[in-house]
């Protein structure tokens, strides 16, 4: 404590605001609590509608039960809830959890307008709040259900609005957050629109398998392998990535704890555990339900709840593992049955081939120089390579047609971001045609590179992710190019292919090293080796 200072209790405003706070941390967390409202509330349709990302506006509404008058009052109040009446309750909660909580932390942070029906024969109920005073209370006409609108969020917390990131970050986070709860409940219709632009449009769904072929392409949902794994403490069922299918960059990786989203590290190092070396150093498509009793799940480790323990987590870990190699086949520990999965699956024993003797596991290219030898990278060398060759030719790269275009259907971010950087893929030699909706077809590829539909596809999800306000978005998008385009891991190259390489590689600016910093080459001289084996 700070001399001269005494303790005191915090006023009631500044404490409403730090809880606030630690519950709203962006848009997203604030959508999440609100859809949840209106699973709880039995709604079979909801919309999302958000503007600058959820920043100046965020809006819910569905067809759910709706409030009374008195239920809204209470409602926004702190440590008000429909869900428990005890302590003991808290552990059996089969509910998202505190309604009144959830409202009461949006409304302390937004101007935050609530209107909602239980009956439309009769009039609603319309309440307007503000930095978590009510403003006005008032008589409405509408149908049942609810609709909750926050506008100017943190508008009282100036530094905690400074922090949030870019408009299209923040919607793309609303985003999955809505994809989640589509996925989690198929039979509910979901809508978002995103400063007025529909971007989501899910009917009600059969199936979760329905569901995820409204949200992913025919090529995912193909690749996936359903599973179902019961135990007296849990059971688990969903979709696993065929791991012969699977790539560097994965599509979906969802978990859902009694239907509620969660990020659980455990689940995730226990799932790549179960694929074991199949996946040779790929990452997979999964989709897990976990059911278990609520009084097993501390779903409060974390404000936010997105975070969920398991009572026992090294059990959880095992089940979970054996989970998954039930479900793909894998034998655990028997070296010949994994042999047999991965022959099965058309691979072929490393050395079914003779191998190049200056290419090493297909990965490093191994040069003599005048003072020893140098080993080098092959994808971060080209990498370099491609950059530089991208940044120092950005008007006239020069681009390798392809004999078959590639088509794809985009998702709404992955379509955005081609209609705002398509005339500089263009000039680094990446020339695409949109078709209808968001489909589009890829002509060219920069001459050199090593872009199939798979790099392709990976390419539009990574420009997704470069920030439009970056200053150096052209370098951004270098990067990506490049690193799609690069030659890959594991492989093999031909003689030719590998002297071209490092005779491009040193004609580089910076050789020693790929675009994101990782080293290219790493040298040995011939006193390294004399020294290693005693000659000196």
């Amino acid at each position: 404590m700070s001399a001269g200072r005494r303790v005191r209790l915090l006023p009631e405003e500044t404490v409403r605001r730090i809880a606030a706070g630690e519950v709203i941390v962006r848009p997203a967390n604030a959508v999440k609590e609100l859809i949840e409202n209106s699973l709880d509330a039995g709604a079979t349709d909801i919309r999302v509608e958000i503007k600058l990302g959820g920043k100046n506006l965020i809006r819910v509404s569905d067809n759910g039960c709706g409030m009374t008058r008195e239920d809204v009052r209470l409602a926004v109040a702190r440590h008000a809830t429909s869900k428990i009446d005890t302590a003991e309750d808290l552990t059996r909660i089969t509910s998202y959890g505190f309604r009144g909580e959830a409202l009461a932390s949006i409304a302390a942070v937004t101007r935050l307008t609530v209107e909602t029906n239980t009956d439309e024969s009769g009039p609603g109920t319309g309440l307007e709040i503000e930095g978590g005073e009510t403003k006005g209370i008032s008589e409405i006409v509408r149908p049942r259900g609810t609709t909750i609108t926050g506008r100017m969020l943190f508008y009282n917390l100036p530094v905690r609005r400074a922090f949030m990131k870019s408009d299209n970050y923040e919607a793309r986070l609303v985003v999955e957050n809505v994809r989640n709860y589509a996925i989690a409940y198929p039979g509910v219709g979901f809508t978002v629109v995103s400063n007025e632009r529909e971007v989501m449009r899910l009917g009600p769904a059969g199936s979760v398998k329905e569901r995820l072929k409204a949200l992913f392409e025919k090529r995912v949902v193909e690749g996936l392998v359903e599973t179902k794994v019961d135990n007296p403490l849990l059971s688990l069922s969903g979709f696993l990535g065929d791991p012969t299918r699977s790539r560097s960059f994965y599509e979906v990786q969802a978990i859902f704890m009694n239907k509620r989203p969660v990020r659980n590290p455990t689940v995730v190092r226990a799932v790549y555990e179960g694929y074991g070396p199949v996946l040779t150093g790929n990452n997979p498509d999964f989709v897990l339900f976990i059911e278990t009793d609520p009084s097993r799940l501390d779903v409060n480790l974390h404000p936010t709840k997105q975070e969920v323990r398991f009572a026992d987590e090294r059990f959880l870990f095992d089940f979970v593992s054996e989970a998954v190699r039930q479900g793909l086949g894998i034998q655990r520990g028997k070296e010949t049955a994994d042999a047999d999965f991965l022959y099965q699956r058309g691979f072929v024993p490393e050395d079914a081939a003779p191998q190049e003797f200056w290419q090493l596991h297909n990965t490093y290219i191994l040069a003599q120089v005048t003072s020893g030898y140098v080993i080098v990278d092959q994808h971060a060398a080209h990498e370099r390579i491609l950059f530089e060759e991208v940044m120092k030719g950005r008007e006239d790269v020069a681009p390798q047609g392809l004999l078959f275009p590639i088509t794809l259907e985009l998702s709404a971010e992955e379509f955005e971001a081609y209609e705002r950087a398509k005339d500089r893929l263009a000039k680094m030699g990446v020339e695409v045609v949109p078709y209808s909706g968001r489909t589009v077809a890829v002509e060219t590829v920069p001459a050199g590179s090593f872009m199939g539909k798979d790099e392709v596809r990976e390419l539009f999800a990574d420009l997704a992710k470069v920030k439009p306000g970056d200053v150096g978005i052209g370098t951004e998008l270098a990067k990506v190019v490049a690193c799609k385009g690069a030659v890959k891991a594991g492989q093999r190259l031909t003689s030719p292919e590998m002297e071209s390489i490092i005779n491009r590689l040193f004609a580089c600016k910076e050789p020693y090293f790929c675009p994101h910093g990782r080293p290219a080459i790493i040298k040995i001289t011939v006193e390294d080796l004399e020294r290693r084996f005693g000659r000196t």
